[in-house]
């Protein structure tokens, strides 16, 4: 399986914190031993899933990838069964899957997905971690299809790395599954498609209006200037505006901005209305917080002003409106 993810990342970034950071992470793990890989999860079993609805209740489901949660110096690897990982897991649904509450049944799948520091890795080097991490979702996709979908309708969402694996296997597979006719949108939030992705497979195409179905939305949030620090940026990455669901260059005032939600340690969220504006700018969602200390991560894996952990906070509001328009769409 073709990966279309790793080499752009370190060579964007030359003498840069961030590759600094990744490789100084990369010197302080251990010798990677693929003999100490853990046991994949059974997607047949309910330990294999950090959601999954007993009962569905909604009309539409989300198939929902968690983003990069492992950052210890000691695992290449993460290790599903393990109650710290699930929790971390468990963080990113409470703060970025939340947004499909009270619309669509949500179903995350665990995965053994890659320590942060696998960035730094070569891509010869990093291929055995990529295999495991897109096995994983794709074993569960192909579960989740066969046996929990029951004909739905649904989304597939993901953040950073859970956005990577999603766009990958899109690009690998969208077209052959079957499944198709029944996605209404892609949220790949936090990484890139190109062009030329698109090109290569014209089964996967952008939502370049609000009430588009079928389709990828993408965007990677950062303050004016840093695109060329963004490290899941790619050079002419194709980027949706959440304020005006298009993809052209206009700004979108922060008066359309429904409302940013951030969510406290306790998970506890407030909502700031008009929080900023968005604008499309050599293939960065430009945005002006009126609040930055609210973006701003001590001792985050990002350079400054690259909001990536914000992707979802930012226009949680208008996620959740947009949700609605297209679930409403795919309907008529």
């Amino acid at each position: 399986m073709k990966k279309h993810t790793l080499s752009f990342l370190f060579s964007l970034l030359p003498g840069m914190f961030f590759s600094l950071t990744l490789w100084s992470h990369c010197l302080a793990m251990p010798p990677l031993d693929m003999n100490t890989t853990p046991i994949a999860p059974n997607y047949a079993l309910p330990e294999g899933w950090l959601a999954k609805p007993t009962t569905p209740t909604a009309p539409v489901d989300v198939f929902f990838v968690y983003p990069t949660v492992l950052f210890n110096d000691t695992d290449w690897i993460m290790d599903t069964k393990r109650p710290d990982m699930r929790k971390a897991a468990r963080a990113s649904l409470d703060t970025q899957a939340i947004v499909f509450e009270g619309q669509a049944n949500i179903y995350v799948p665990m995965y053994r997905q890659m320590n942060i520091a696998g960035l730094g890795l070569s891509d010869a080097e990093a291929a055995p971690l990529q295999e495991i991490v897109h096995n994983d979702i794709w074993r569960a996709l192909n579960h989740y299809l066969k046996y929990e979908n029951k004909g739905r309708p649904f989304f597939l969402a993901g953040h950073s790395q859970g956005a990577m694996i999603l766009t990958d296997l899109m690009l690998d597979h969208w077209g052959s599954t079957g499944a198709e006719d029944r996605l209404i949108a892609a949220l790949l939030l936090g990484w890139s498609l190109t062009p030329t992705d698109l090109a290569a497979h014209p089964a996967v195409y952008m939502c370049d209006r609000s009430d588009r179905t079928g389709c990828v939305i993408s965007y990677n949030t950062m303050a004016e200037g840093r695109q060329s620090v963004a490290p899941t940026l790619k050079t002419g990455a194709l980027a949706i505006n959440p304020l005006s669901w298009t993809m052209d260059g206009a700004l979108s005032p922060a008066a359309k901005n429904l409302g940013a939600v951030f969510f406290d340690a306790a998970g506890k969220p407030t909502t700031y209305q008009h929080f900023t504006s968005a604008q499309i700018v050599d293939g960065g969602l430009i945005v002006q917080p009126e609040n930055v200390d609210l973006v701003t991560v001590k001792g985050s894996h990002f350079p400054a002003g690259v909001y990536h952990a914000f992707d979802y906070s930012l226009f949680f509001e208008n996620l959740k409106a947009n949700i609605s328009e297209r679930i409403e769409a795919f309907h008529h």
